[in-house]
């Protein structure tokens, strides 16, 4: 019997051991838990930050990665590039997310390497484990444009009749070209400072015999800008270059829609009477801001124009040989005002039926402040199914400063040779450069973009 006790007491001690070996390690295992669980916040910390610096770097031509990493680092953790061991992060940043009414999404993941102090023991496997927070943050996408086509369906570039497709070297002939924007007979968009955005089509209709070519440089003509993108692009064999090479992607929509103010309200018109009858004798005149039924300036040399809203009800059009100045100046064209196309035209070697005729000279700046500020040109046309057409002649050098904003109307730029400088945001139905004209676009965008709420992916 006492052999047998003393076994008892032998068996005692051995479970008391196993039970404390136990305990120990489930304690192990909960420190460990806790200290992952913790480390797991911080890790989330970082990675929120990360994906808010990130999108609020995306307008600014920060890196996101650069970005991303700069918060983390602030956040406390030690970022490395690759392969890191205990206690160093490694931080991804993906862009490029769409959402809708302007808002993209930018993901950043955050993955330390954590040294555990129980498990690690028992298990060398598990000597260091990956802690990782993933954290999604969205922000409004900044207007880099100085020149974008809304039109998802683009329009037909007049004479063009072949195209090289999305960097294709294969010719297509005898197609219609549709086009968002586009440049022909030796003329060129030269935006060094801002991009060149389409957002259509992004692919010919079947049987259709229409060719897909957001942004089309024909004829000889350039596109050359600090950056381009559109669903589809295209140039034909003369010669004619897109730099830098367009980014296939479907575009973010009209960045102003939501910003721009009321409608202006006509009021009486107060047309002057050499306006009226088109007998201005070849004089200079000075107008006031107000409502104009038929703005025309026939037979005027010089036609100075004081700061303010000019509204517009009834026909727009200017004569060879005008300049037209003015400083903080808005000119609204009511709908129907330039409704002289449902099509994409122009009229070659001639003066336009509405618009800026060939030959004028026109110095115009938008206002700086107030309900109208950076607004110089906006056309009033409702109808997205049936464009206007605007035509800025070519043939004499003018300044211009200011949205032009024509969501509904194809604008065409040129019809003859000559430069025209500007400093314009330009975001039309379609844009058309024509005539061996240059149209030199100097805007710069300012940093547009604005981070929103982190949403946590995981």
């Amino acid at each position: 019997m006492g052999i047998f006790r003393d076994e008892d007491g032998q068996a005692m001690a051995l479970t008391a051991a196993v039970i404390a070996v136990v305990c120990l390690g489930m304690a192990g295992v909960a420190i460990d838990a806790g200290m992952l669980y913790h480390q797991k916040r911080i890790v989330q910390t970082a990675a929120d930050a990360g994906a808010l610096a990130a999108a609020a770097g995306e307008s600014s031509n920060v890196s996101i990665s650069q970005a991303a990493t700069a918060a983390a680092t602030q956040n406390g953790l030690t970022v490395v590039t690759s392969s890191p061991t205990a206690g160093q992060a490694t931080v991804m940043a993906v862009d490029g997310i769409a959402g809708s009414g302007g808002t993209s999404y930018v993901n950043v993941t955050v993955t330390e390497q954590t040294r555990t102090f129980f498990i690690g023991a028992f298990n060398p496997a598990f000597a260091m484990v990956p802690v990782t927070a993933v954290a999604q943050a969205s922000y409004l996408s900044a207007n880099n444009e100085c020149m974008l086509g809304l039109s998802p369906t683009g329009a037909a570039v007049p004479n063009a009749s072949g195209a090289e497709t999305d960097g294709s070297t294969n010719m297509v002939w005898n197609t219609t070209v549709m086009s968002d924007i586009a440049t022909e007979g030796n003329s060129k968009i030269i935006a060094p400072s801002c991009g060149v955005e389409g957002c259509g089509p992004a692919s010919e209709v079947a049987g259709s015999g229409e060719t897909a070519a957001s942004l089309y440089a024909w004829g000889s003509g350039d596109i050359q800008a600090e950056s381009t993108s559109a669903p589809s692009y295209g140039t034909d064999n003369s010669g004619s270059t897109i730099t830098a090479t367009p980014t296939l992607k479907n575009c973010t929509g009209n960045p102003l829609a939501s910003t721009m103010p009321p409608a202006p309200t006509p009021s009486t018109c107060i047309d002057p009477t050499w306006m009226s009858q088109h007998n201005g004798g070849g004089g200079s005149y000075t107008i006031s801001p107000g409502t104009y039924c038929n703005f025309n300036t026939e037979n005027v040399a010089n036609l100075t124009m004081s700061p303010g809203l000019y509204i517009v009800t009834t026909t727009f059009s200017t004569n060879s040989g005008t300049t037209i100045s003015g400083s903080g100046v808005t000119l609204y064209l009511a709908n129907g005002a330039i409704s002289n196309s449902g099509n994409y035209t122009y009229v070659a070697g001639g003066a336009t039926p509405y618009g800026v005729g060939n030959g004028t000279t026109m110095n115009i700046s938008a206002p700086t402040s107030g309900t109208y500020a950076n607004i110089a040109i906006w056309d009033g046309n409702s109808s997205s199914s049936s464009p206007d057409t605007l035509t800025f002649g070519g043939g004499a050098n003018s300044t211009f400063s200011g949205d032009i904003y024509a969501p509904n109307t194809n604008v065409v730029l040129g019809n003859g040779t000559g430069t025209s400088t500007m400093s314009a945001n330009i975001i039309a139905n379609t844009i058309m450069v024509v005539g061996g004209s240059t149209i030199q676009d100097n805007y710069t965008p300012t940093s547009g973009a604005t981070a929103g709420g982190v949403n946590l992916a995981e």
